[in-house]
């Protein structure tokens, strides 16, 4: 893996990234580009079909929106691994999002169209306002629970087709819970073919990965189906598929129904960039290239644009597909751009082939790609480096659970932020002693041979000092202040990791200041950077405390302490 900088362009390039990429892949990746976007495809199609219908449409719509997704992500997109059109979780949001306006089904379609419309539009947004930065809170251990859990959502999602079972999910607490109790009730032969498919795909991706095993597993069940009639043996299929793609344009609705749907669609929105960046992301570690987080929103806005258009549905990046398409070996956003065209050809030639294509061997092709996220060592890794991150991931991964994909995606930022803020407002501080034999201060609880000054607290805050800290600061110093054995009469404030101070920390400071000065404690200052002498000076306190109570060295001024107290010593023994 060659690791590759972010790229700088210019002009339609900068806004059009996939330009570079696709023109990449025509010169130099064609034949491996093609055989993935074939691999795709054979996913692709039936997944849209079947996500279709959970957006409460026609299956076909599930086409045209992989149509125009595909296509305008492979332009706009910087993840060359994702695979961008229809996905369940957002699907059934806008089927729940719909119902309550729609008066028919022609209603539907519209607002469907609509909502995707909508989804796009405050994408753009996020990118016209530069809020990639929301991506940036989501860390690796919540990353790893993420992709741990949504693995076994995929995985779950998939057993029903995968044993031929027909259950009413909603009398059960839990997906997996409802398959286990009606296992009795599995269709043989649908269980035959759907774990053959899993060993099938399993092995020639260890045998032959060259060979793109999902669609060799999508031809064999078709041609086992057409031969032996085994729909007609209970096998269940895709069904019937309308052709022909619709004349792109603008869905006829009410103002009233525009309005309606605005704030649902930010929720979509909200909710499905996280989702499909934190795929993205995924890809693009393992991959070792870039993503342009702002980028990303105009992508995923771009293609929701597009599905709309095309009377589709809101989409996003597809984590069971994205990982299928890495798999087979695409290099370029080429990738996406073919296998758009392969949907075409699919809508206007193809439709009847798909028909006969069993389900089990699709939720097969899906639980590999599944499977495939269950990425222990990274749990590993966390469990060994910091315990408290393998915990956080191991919450996030019950969070995904238990409130599903996106869900667990609000979950995860929510819990980022918690996090966030729990740094920001507790910093980390140290009290520093004095190396033996040496001018060197090291924190006295990680350095055994770092030894405290009796009678002098050495404090080092590691953070700026502003409003959500400033408090934390006075009650941590006057706490050591305290503790300290004997009990510190001085103070040397280390500001060496302080790179800036707002208003309310200077107030706090003063009021600090006044009562370690009521209190007897003598304060000085060492390795204050420019920026802050200079606040310091402004506010007032540098004439407070005098500009011979700042050192350049810490060093400094313990000497300056140890010799005042010296001096101390004389006068009171000349006395």
């Amino acid at each position: 893996m060659t690791l590759q900088a972010p790229q700088q362009s210019t002009g339609v390039g900068q806004y059009v990234p996939g330009l570079a990429s696709i023109s990449q892949g025509v010169r130099h990746s064609p034949i491996a580009d093609g055989r993935a976007a074939l691999t795709v495809w054979a996913v692709v199609v039936p997944q849209s079909l079947a996500y279709g219908t959970l957006a409460g449409v026609p299956s076909v719509h599930g086409l045209y929106a992989a149509v125009g997704a595909l296509a305008v992500y492979a332009l706009f997109g910087t993840c060359r691994d994702l695979n961008m059109g229809a996905e369940s979780t957002v699907a059934i949001m806008a089927a729940a999002a719909v119902a309550p306006l729609a008066t028919d089904a022609d209603d539907v379609i519209e607002l469907t169209a609509l909502a995707a419309l909508l989804v796009g539009g405050w994408c753009v947004l996020g990118f016209v306002f530069r809020l990639g930065f929301i991506s940036e809170f989501l860390s690796r251990p919540i990353l790893a629970g993420y992709v741990f859990g949504s693995g076994i959502i995929i995985v779950v999602s998939q057993l029903e087709s995968l044993f031929g079972l027909e259950i009413d999910t909603s009398l059960y607490t839990t997906d997996i819970g409802a398959v286990v109790q009606n296992l009795g009730d599995a269709h043989g032969l649908t269980t035959a073919i759907g774990i053959s498919t899993v060993v099938l795909v399993f092995g020639m991706r260890e045998l032959v990965p060259k060979i793109p095993a999902p669609l060799v597993a999508v031809v064999l069940g078709i041609v086992l189906v057409v031969a032996f009639d085994l729909d007609d043996e209970g096998i269940a299929v895709v069904g019937s598929i309308d052709s022909g793609v619709p004349v792109p344009g603008v869905p006829n609705v009410t103002f009233d129904q525009f309005t309606q749907l605005l704030f649902p669609a930010l929720g979509i929105a909200l909710l499905a960039y996280p989702d499909s960046f934190l795929t993205a992301r995924s890809l693009s570690a393992s991959g070792g290239y870039t993503l342009d987080a702002d980028q990303e929103f105009l992508a995923l806005g771009a293609s929701n644009v597009a599905s709309g258009f095309l009377q589709g549905f809101p989409v996003n990046g597809s984590q069971s597909r994205s990982f299928v398409q890495r798999d087979a070996g695409g290099k370029t956003n080429l990738v996406g751009l073919i296998c758009a065209a392969l949907v075409l050809i699919t809508l206007f030639f193809l439709t009847g082939l798909f028909e006969k294509l069993p389900l089990s061997v699709l939720a097969g092709i899906v639980i590999v790609a599944g499977i495939g996220l269950f990425a222990l060592d990274d749990f590993k890794v966390l469990w060994r480096i910091r315990r408290s991150e393998f915990w956080l991931g191991a919450i996030t991964v019950v969070a995904v659970l238990v409130l599903g994909m996106l869900g667990g995606i609000a979950f995860a930022i929510g819990l980022s932020l918690i996090v966030t803020l729990a740094r920001v407002v507790r910093p980390h501080t140290a009290e520093l002693g004095q190396v033996e034999g040496t001018d060197t201060f090291r924190d006295v609880n990680r350095n055994p041979d770092a030894n405290a000054i009796p009678g002098l607290l050495i404090y080092r805050i590691d953070d700026e000092l502003f409003f959500a800290n400033a408090a934390f600061f006075v009650r941590d110093v006057k706490t050591r202040l305290v503790e300290a054995e004997p009990p510190a009469t001085a103070l040397v404030i280390d500001a060496e990791g302080v790179s800036d101070i707002d208003t309310t920390a200077i107030q706090q400071l003063e009021e600090l200041l006044d009562d370690l000065s009521a209190a007897g404690v003598t304060v000085t200052f060492a390795r204050v950077r420019q920026p802050v002498r200079e606040m310091l000076h402004r506010s007032g306190i540098l004439e407070h405390v005098g500009d011979n109570a700042i050192f350049l060295e810490i060093d400094d001024a313990v000497q300056s302490h140890l010799s005042s107290g010296n001096n101390n010593q004389e006068e009171e023994h000349g006395s």
